[in-house]
């Protein structure tokens, strides 16, 4: 009888632990890289649409996925009509170069209006002018796992780093994941344009590993720098890298 007991236990057991277990084949790993760039008069920190229309020759150096001094290849790079990007070798090292020789500086769109729920709005929409803002995004699949909890040995982040110290994550970090690091560093940019116009830069890197297991999950590293540029040239910028957030199916 307590035979018979265990080997009925273990077939309700067994399908249960089978459907705990991570979908193998459900397994990703992949790089997200993308540049923002948006054009206007800085007003606080936000871009308000410039009385210039547009800007010829604009040229910006910002920091791009490197292994070891190796950038990633650009070729599935998404890039906005009218501009041009290129890998380049820079006295700051190997950087992106994105430019254009005639940019739009502000367009058309439709002003919010308040909609009541199950409700069409009875109101056509007022055209306003917003700053511009053109995004550059690339995607990596990769075909192994991504070291998201240490990706400084070996993994792809953004370059040049100078000046880089682990620091205190923030209290939510610290709260959802249990072995979140984060650092900040320095890093370079340049932005040059004719007439000179203000800018917002915003350069992200995410690493992600994902999975089914019971519903979708999985790890990832963020690696982000951001910018308001008000005068030309090269810049000196704050980066942050943080580490380790999400499930480890090892720990």
């Amino acid at each position: 009888m307590k035979n018979y007991f265990i080997i009925t236990l273990l077939f309700v057991i067994l399908p249960i632990l089978g459907c705990l277990a991570p979908e193998e084949e459900s397994f990703t790993h992949s790089i997200e890289y993308s540049v923002s760039l948006t054009l206007g008069e800085l007003v606080g920190k936000e871009i308000k649409p410039s009385k210039i229309a547009e800007l010829e020759n604009v040229t910006l150096l910002v920091p791009l996925p490197a292994i070891d001094g190796k950038p990633v290849e650009l070729r599935n790079m998404t890039i906005p009509e009218g501009w041009m990007a290129e890998i380049v070798e820079t006295s700051y090292g190997v950087m992106l170069k994105l430019s254009g020789e005639k940019v739009k500086t502000w367009k058309m769109a439709p002003m919010p209006v308040p909609i009541e729920d199950g409700k069409t709005p009875t109101v056509t929409p007022t055209m306003v002018k917003r700053a511009a803002d053109y995004k550059f995004e690339l995607k990596l699949e990769l075909e192994r796992e991504i070291n998201t909890l240490d990706p400084l040995s070996g993994e792809y982040v953004l370059q040049p780093k100078y000046d880089l110290r682990e620091v205190n994550c923030t209290e939510e970090y610290l709260k959802h994941y249990k072995y979140v690091k984060c650092y900040d560093y320095s890093t370079m940019l340049f932005f040059s344009s004719y007439p000179k116009l203000n800018a917002s830069i915003y350069v992200s890197l995410e690493g992600r590993n994902e999975w089914f297991q019971m519903g979708w999950t999985g790890n990832e590293f963020y690696d982000h720098i951001l910018a308001f540029v008000t005068s030309e040239g090269w810049k000196e910028i704050k980066g942050r890298l943080e580490t380790g957030m999400g499930r480890y199916l090892t720990k």
